[in-house]
């Protein structure tokens, strides 16, 4: 970065000439020359003037462009052959300030802004073919001296190119331009068309050129004034709905046009939780896993320890809390084959359990998933029919009972 910030101080001072350096293969220098190039390019110049670049922003632009072009130049072997076919210092010059350095541009845009890319060059072919659009002088000076439209000569570049209505007259001179985003504040935004198009159908066409064609002759009836290419291709996509958005790392410092501001750098926050949380929130699963498990002991309890009753217990507490398929307390009890009051008896000896804990919001959603894990374990076993499993539940059952001179406060059910 020292080395590119040097070349950018002493961007025009001389490194030798093209062919004796390529025939040196002097990397360096060819490159800084390509940077001298690039940096002083109108294509590049008209690219950062339009997005309000800082200094330092314009010269790490220049950086990239630069290495960009120097790696398709050295893979397409354009030194080679420019030493094979007898290219002169200022052909090589030609070509690359002329075909290359455009050429990279143009790619750079397309695939930074596709969608303003190619209705840039929709407007452009529109005004240039269409029979409402015509050719005007860009200065008064030359209508001072009587040049016509057909006898004004071609401009070098084509966004340099004055068009304007057909209907207008001939010698109509360009006005002002500095206000004409502010003129054109009572053209109606276009809707946006969302038809799909071109190769695979992966764009959507955005505006049709009949529509296309008519905001052009809005905005000129508007702005009452003839005007160049470049200015009507950006007072056009004003009034469209461009998509040009682009996916970067959360983490990449966001650049300001302002220089004077600092670069923002957004930090978002971590909704991960931290090694501490994670403890905590396994050790709130722990006692809220034995906490169930007591809950379980104490509805047994309640049932005197007689297991065909904490059998329905345990049926009617999942089927009324947890079992989702269950709509009503009424369907529950035609589904066990009970009565409607038995249901609401053992609900009454849940409940009565439940409420005399007092817990947290995060506690109670934890108790929540231990409880449905259990019960679902619970209502598995029961539905085992053969002799030895219900032999084990019948000690299982047991199990569930307080055990005597126990430190710990919730016990665990062995698996």
């Amino acid at each position: 970065m020292l080395a590119a910030k040097k070349q950018w101080e002493n961007v025009g001072n001389s490194t030798g000439e093209w062919i004796e350096i390529i025939s040196k293969g002097d990397a360096e220098a060819i490159w800084t020359k390509l940077f001298q190039i690039v940096s002083r390019h109108s294509a590049v110049r008209s690219f950062y003037a339009s997005h309000g670049l800082s200094q330092d922003s314009l010269r790490d632009l220049c950086c990239d462009l630069t290495q960009e072009l120097f790696l398709r130049l050295q893979k397409k072997a354009r030194w080679d052959f420019y030493l094979d076919a007898g290219y002169t210092n200022e052909r090589v010059e030609h070509e690359l300030y002329g075909i290359e350095v455009p050429n990279l541009i143009s790619q750079f845009l397309r695939e930074r802004y596709p969608e303003s890319y190619r209705l840039a060059r929709r407007i452009s072919n529109l005004l240039m073919t269409k029979k409402e659009f015509r050719r005007f002088s860009r200065t008064k000076e030359d209508l001072a001296i009587g040049k016509q439209a057909s006898t004004v000569p071609p401009c070098s570049k084509m966004v340099q190119q004055v068009y304007g209505l057909a209907i207008w007259s001939p010698e109509k001179p360009m006005e002002n331009q500095q206000h004409l985003h502010e003129m054109i504040e009572e053209v109606a935004h276009r809707m946006r068309d969302t038809r799909r198009a071109g190769r695979g159908s992966t764009s959507q066409v955005v505006i049709s050129n009949v529509d296309l064609t008519q905001l052009i002759i809005d905005i000129f009836q508007t702005i009452d004034t003839p005007t160049d290419i470049r200015t009507m291709r950006s007072l056009v996509l004003s009034r469209l709905a461009i998509e040009d958005s682009q996916i970067i790392p959360m983490e990449e410092t966001v650049l300001t046009s302002n220089p004077e501001k600092e670069p923002i750098r957004m930090d978002y926050a971590d909704s991960k939780p931290n090694p501490e949380e994670e403890v905590l929130e396994k050790e709130m699963a722990s006692q809220m896993g034995l906490l169930a498990n007591d809950i379980l002991r104490r509805c047994l309890e309640r049932v005197r320890n007689k297991p065909q009753r904490f059998q329905k217990l345990v049926e009617v507490v999942w089927h009324c809390y947890f079992n989702q398929t269950s709509s009503s307390q009424t369907h529950v009890a035609r589904l066990m084959d009970i009565s409607d009051s038995l249901v609401s008896h053992y609900r009454k000896i849940f409940d009565s359990v439940i409420r005399s804990e007092d817990l947290t919001v995060d506690e109670w959603i934890c108790l929540n998933y231990a409880l449905d894990r259990r019960l679902s374990d619970i209502i598995r076993e029961f539905n085992k029919t053969d002799i030895e499993t219900k032999t084990r539940w019948d000690k299982k059952i047991h199990l569930l009972q307080p055990a005597h001179n126990s430190s710990t406060k919730y016990l665990a059910v062995s698996a």
